[in-house]
């Protein structure tokens, strides 16, 4: 089952509404103009257990230059499987025309951002698809509904059959970012208590990410538990685990609240190579928004 979002226009703000829905509902934006409705067979039924996620009401971006190596740790509690992670990426509109003069210089757009997945310091899951940047290029690309504001039901509304660029529907519509996300899934693993999963994310140009302020592990138990951010999704009766039965059981990861620094470049389409010990701390108190879960189908 994929939980890949391949972008998404949304507020401001990623409330932790917004987060549980990168699981819940897969969201996925194909355009103004929906012709057909696609079903999943009534048998099937999506589902995800979450043994991870950070995300909060007072998000705010961290900008990461071209040419940037992030790296961020997490530690796992407790014995379970695991087959996908989620990191959010955002690209303001001030870094969007930037960002996509990099990308179009490049030989290969396509391989402009990759991330890799580590379990103490085994490369276990990669990809280079870049499909954070191949969202933007969609976005800016394809036409959107025509918006105007209404001065008489003092709303912003659409046109029927007029459409318009992207730059003149994000401002009439007030929206300061794209928000994407970059999705791994892999082959299912066992992990286990004292277990370190790194995630190594390289690009060549100009993003962001949406962090919380945290500052420390603890805290970020205590949010996921106040905000329901782990456990069995989409939510439904009698669904376990729950967030309280995972922490009671000591099931879960977190994220060390500090974003690092890779010093020297990773060597091209060979990841394999990057060793993670000369990492430096680059921003403390900071946890950018992620999801690492076990996903599959169920009857």
């Amino acid at each position: 089952m994929s939980l890949r979002i391949k972008w998404i226009i949304a507020a401001v703000v990623i409330v932790v509404a917004v987060i549980v829905s990168l699981f819940a509902s897969r969201l996925i934006m194909g355009g103004p103009i929906m012709n057909h409705t696609t079903k999943l067979p009534p048998t099937l039924v999506p589902h995800s257990i979450i043994y991870g996620s950070v995300a909060c009401n007072d998000s705010y971006n961290v900008l990461v230059p071209g040419n940037t190596t992030v790296v961020l740790v997490y530690h796992v509690h407790g014995n379970f499987t695991i087959n996908d992670v989620s990191l959010v990426i955002d690209f303001p509109l001030s870094i969007i025309n930037e960002t996509l003069s990099v990308a179009f210089k490049l030989p290969n757009p396509e391989n402009a951002m990759w991330l890799g997945i580590y379990v103490n310091g085994k490369l276990t899951a990669f990809d280079n698809q870049s499909d954070p940047i191949i969202a933007l290029i969609n976005a800016i690309d394809q036409p959107y509904p025509y918006v105007y504001y209404n001065t008489t039901t003092k709303t912003y509304e659409s046109a029927p059959g007029k459409l318009t660029t992207f730059w003149q529907f994000v401002k009439a519509e007030n929206i300061p970012a794209i928000y994407t996300d970059f999705n791994v899934e892999f082959s299912a693993i066992h992990v286990k208590s004292g277990d370190t999963i790194v995630i190594v994310l390289y690009s060549a140009v100009p993003y962001a990410l949406p962090v919380c302020g945290i500052t420390s592990e603890a805290e970020e138990v205590q949010s996921m538990v106040r905000n329901n951010l782990i456990g069995f999704s989409p939510p439904s009766p009698n669904a376990v685990p729950t967030v309280q039965q995972l922490v009671g059981a000591g099931q879960y990861i977190t994220e060390v609240p500090t974003i690092y620094l890779m010093s020297k470049p990773p060597v091209a389409r060979n990841p394999e190579t990057i060793g993670i010990s000369g990492i430096k701390p680059y921003m403390n108190n900071t946890a950018p928004i992620y999801i690492m879960a076990y996903s599959g189908f169920g009857g």
